[in-house]
């Protein structure tokens, strides 16, 4: 018979997941909004319609074009992409991947529209009867909600009316900052995100600036830039520096990064560095299991 006085065993903590990067508090409260993923595949979709492929990637266009109408409910991009990849009127061999008429993304419009003025009478309601903490979260709501399911310049318009709040901490700017420069990224406006990020960096590298863990993130997104940017080395040292401390799973997957850091590094490493950091760097073996290219 068991010894019911034992004293109980403790708890095992979970192991870490070693594909996702170092934990993080700002990255756990950061906008699932826009996607990331989303964006690569509807690049994939864009490139196939330059290169005359799309016809044969049918299966992918279904699948972003429901993500965009179930998953973000967003009738402007729905729009967007459909312009972009089909021209106007739509030909009739893309009926297979739209499932919404012009009627439904009228609907859509008008039910995103009224959410929106629902949530600006919330950040109206804070002004007037509440804190700077509230009037804070509403404009967070609306923001993020803006990035989810609404055009582009509307999400845009909408991270500066959260930047312009009174009293506004320096962590949530570079918080704020970071998801609009992820939105403009996503529809592929590289010089807006370079001026959120380099208005971020300057908060942070300010007296009272961010903290160590915004600070890490905010490093990623610099990489991430140069990567755009075409600067391969710069990139190159940028996103080694970062392996160790990656925690932005909001704007890729760290077996992504590893992959980048990766490949601009095998240009610039001398071989005895490139053996050591990454043919036996533990951040990269941590995810090769998981990473065929890799």
């Amino acid at each position: 018979m068991a010894d019911s006085t034992a004293p109980a065993k403790p708890p095992v903590a979970p192991k870490k997941d070693k594909t996702l990067g170092q934990p993080s508090a700002s990255e756990e409260t950061a906008s699932l909004y826009p996607k990331m993923d989303l964006c690569q595949k509807m690049h994939r979709l864009t490139a196939a319609k330059h290169a005359g492929t799309l016809d044969s990637l049918l299966e992918l266009q279904t699948e972003v074009f429901t993500a965009i109408a179930v998953d973000l409910v967003n009738p402007s991009l729905y729009r967007r992409l459909q312009l972009e990849l089909y021209g106007a009127p739509t030909p009739s061999n893309a009926a297979a991947a739209l499932k919404l008429t012009t009627d439904d993304l009228d609907q859509l419009q008008v039910k995103q529209e009224k959410e929106l003025a629902t949530l600006e009478a919330a950040v109206t309601d804070a002004q007037e009867n509440a804190g700077d903490m509230e009037v804070v979260d509403a404009r967070v709501k609306v923001a993020r909600f803006a990035a989810q399911s609404l055009a582009e310049n509307v999400a845009l318009d909408a991270y500066e009316k959260l930047l312009d709040v009174p009293k506004l901490s320096s962590g949530k700017k570079i918080d704020a900052l970071m998801e609009q420069a992820r939105v403009a990224s996503f529809y592929k406006d590289t010089s807006r995100a370079d001026d959120c990020i380099a208005r971020a960096d300057k908060i942070a590298n300010e007296g009272s600036g961010g903290d160590w863990d915004r600070r890490n993130r905010l490093k990623v997104y610099k990489a991430l830039q140069r990567l755009l940017h075409r600067d391969m080395q710069a990139a190159a040292e940028a996103l080694l520096s970062c392996i160790a401390t990656f925690s932005c799973n909001e704007i890729c997957s760290y077996g992504d990064f590893i992959v980048y850091t990766m490949l601009t590094n095998l240009l610039h490493l001398k071989r005895p560095e490139l053996k050591v950091k990454i043919i036996d760097g533990p951040e990269v073996l941590s995810v090769a299991n998981h990473k065929p290219v890799v």
